[in-house]
Parts: structure tokens; sequence; C-alpha cells
């Protein structure tokens, strides 16, 4: 889970998924964060409702390991927008068998940075997730990233604006808890802990063996 943060445990965020709420739960339980499932008009938001996942170090932040959860393609496009640490990242997936998630991370003062390890969202990219279908609306989203004024938060709602996304209202946190909360499957974890703890093993055996 390779992702331009260290921690998100003060951070917001939510992920939209083109997808039916019934769909969302399901991918939602097989996962690793407790989150609520909230139905919008053309998409379905995924919120954690708790700061930290069910998953042992170093993958126990909550907004890290939805951002990173893979998306199948039955719930694509999807759009994840999470204000950590005073950055804005944004990922992205479109629709299809073989597209790949995308991300983008702005800093106020600085706009875009480059994230060599990850794959680098374009302006095109957001606007074909977001299925946005009004003529320039790549070159707003272009504009918008350039401008390295503001905060985060804002940067998130002017472009949620621009693509016309729904949600906005979640990410700011204007409104109570909305939709059911759903948890991940103990099963699911508790592999995916034992998992962490045999890596954990292989490392420290490795390290005992160099000379």
């Amino acid at each position: 889970m390779s992702v331009p943060w260290q921690s998100a445990r003060h951070g917001r965020g939510l992920l939209l998924l083109r997808s039916e709420p019934e769909a969302a739960a399901r991918w939602v339980s097989r996962g690793l964060v407790g989150a609520r499932v909230v139905p919008l008009p053309g998409w379905t938001a995924v919120q954690p409702a708790e700061p930290l996942s069910r998953a042992l170090p170093p993958y126990d932040d909550a907004l890290t390991v939805l951002a990173s959860q893979p998306v199948s393609h039955r719930l694509r496009s999807s759009v994840g927008l999470f204000a950590v640490g005073g950055r804005a990242v944004v990922t992205v997936r479109r629709q299809g068998w073989r597209t790949v998630q995308r991300w983008l991370v702005w800093q106020p003062g600085h706009g875009v940075v480059r994230t060599p390890a990850l794959r680098q969202a374009r302006p095109l990219d957001l606007v074909s997730a977001a299925h946005a279908t009004t003529r320039g609306v790549d070159r707003e989203v272009a504009e918008l990233l350039r401008d390295s004024r503001g905060d985060a938060t804002t940067l998130l709602a002017d472009l949620m604006s621009v693509l016309g996304l729904p949600g906005a209202g979640l990410l700011a946190g204007d409104a109570p808890p909305q939709g059911d909360l759903v948890e991940p499957g103990v099963r699911g974890v508790a592999r995916f802990n034992a998992f962490v703890l045999e890596e954990a093993r292989h490392r420290a055996e490795q390290e005992e063996d160099r000379p």
C-alpha cells in the first residue's frame, strides 16, 4: 500500500463509487475499515467511521487503507478525495478491466506535488472518472490545480463542484454521520493480520542473517 502520507488519523475523506449501495457495502465488508455507506445521486459514498482500521501497523490508518483498497471493475469509476496533513490527495480509477489507480497530491503554496512511486493522475483522468460531460471541464480542473493558494479542503470542495460530484457536505463534516455502518469481516481481517505478522517475521529473520 504505497501512499503519499504518513498518517490520516486526523484527516478526513471519502471514496465515491459508481455503484449501488449494496455492492459498495459488500466491498467494505471485504476490507479492513469500518465505514458508512451513503447513497448519493449517481454514486455511493464510503466514508471511514473510525480513525483506525482493523489491521495491524503499519496498515492501521483508516484513510490510508481505504484509499489503497483495490476497487473491482463492477464498482468503477471511483474517485477518492482526502484532506490529510494539509495536503489534498485525490485517487481516481476509470471504468474498464485494465484501468489502474492514479493519484494526485496537491499542497498549499506548491500546487501539485510529484509522487514518483505512484501513477500520476491528469485532469482528464479526473474528468473521465467523474463522468463530467461539460466541455472545458478538464481546463477548469487544470487551472484549479495550478493555483497553489488556499487550503486542501477548499481545493477538494472546488474540484467536486467543477466535476459535478456529490458529497461535499460529507467531506466537510457539515452534517451528522449518515448512511449504514458496515463492519469489515472478522475472517478477512484475521487473514490480513496473519500475513502482516508473517511478513514481519520474515524481515526479522533476514536482518538476523545479515553479517
